[in-house]
């Protein structure tokens, strides 16, 4: 008779209290993704998404959508400010046809076929490097226009390699994240209280926010990330990762907890 499975095996987060440092408007899936899992969903956002200080070259780009052979969105964030201003200068025009798009991951995908648009590109890996390699893997680059909206800061991977295979990349700022002092407070001071088991990063700009108001001490909090880039800020933060997500997605960052989870429960 096979063996039934127990509570801890259906809720493998059971009494866990997961502190989510994302913003509350992106956090909906992850915390439905917790609660199932047995988990406490704790919001602490450490960062705030707001328009550009200057969106001139976004409403530029986005009246000159007709002459660019590419359009690459690198995050949820990035199309739904780009949709807005689409919106504000278009009328609510679609994208060119001969605009082909890529997306970085399935998350940033979604947001696109929210809006009726389906990438030509989602990479097997979610990370800069890999878009680079699919679009350079299609084809002679030079001479296409590429049009990058994202984040102020974001790293310089992307273009770099896209200009170096001769493309004509237009890297514009569609939004911007700055540090949430309330929510870096809140963070901290629940961490020194013990009242966290785990702190979720899931981008990079989260971690730096929060170490560069409140330190890296994690007392006994444990930390997970979504992906390499993520560690690897948390890392040169001083943070001790330790789980990490092989799948760069709020699906991947919720197994690679319960894995860690179970382990140290097996491990006594």
């Amino acid at each position: 008779m096979p063996k039934r499975a127990s509570r801890a095996d259906e809720k493998p987060l059971l009494g866990r209290r997961i502190a989510i440092t994302r913003p509350q408007s992106q956090a909906e899936s992850f915390v439905e993704g917790l609660r199932r899992l047995g988990a406490e969903p704790l919001s602490y956002p450490t960062i705030l998404v707001e328009d550009p200080e200057d969106s001139t070259p976004l409403r530029k780009a986005v009246e000159d959508l007709d002459s660019y052979d590419w359009i690459i969105f690198t995050s949820a964030n990035g199309v739904g400010r780009f949709w807005r201003m689409l919106e504000t200068v278009a009328n609510g025009r679609s994208l060119p046809e001969q605009a082909k798009v890529a997306a970085i991951g399935p998350a940033t995908a979604e947001a696109l076929g929210a809006r009726g648009v389906h990438p030509d590109v989602v990479p097997d890996e979610y990370v800069a490097e890999a878009v680079a390699d699919a679009l350079v893997g299609l084809g002679d680059l030079t001479g296409r226009r590429v049009l990058l909206p994202r984040a102020a800061g974001a790293r310089k991977v992307l273009p770099e390699r896209l200009a170096a295979a001769g493309a004509e990349v237009d890297e514009v700022v569609a939004y911007e994240s700055r540090p949430n002092p309330e929510g870096v407070a809140s963070l901290r001071s629940a961490i020194e209280g013990g009242e966290v088991d785990m702190v979720t990063f899931t981008a990079a700009s989260t971690v730096r926010h929060f170490v560069d108001l409140a330190g890296s001490d994690m007392g006994r909090a444990r930390v997970a990330v979504i992906g390499p880039i993520t560690a690897e800020a948390a890392r040169a933060a001083g943070v001790r990762v330790d789980a990490e997500a092989e799948e760069y997605t709020v699906d991947g960052l919720l197994r690679a907890m319960c894995e860690y989870f179970t382990l140290s429960e097996e491990r006594g």
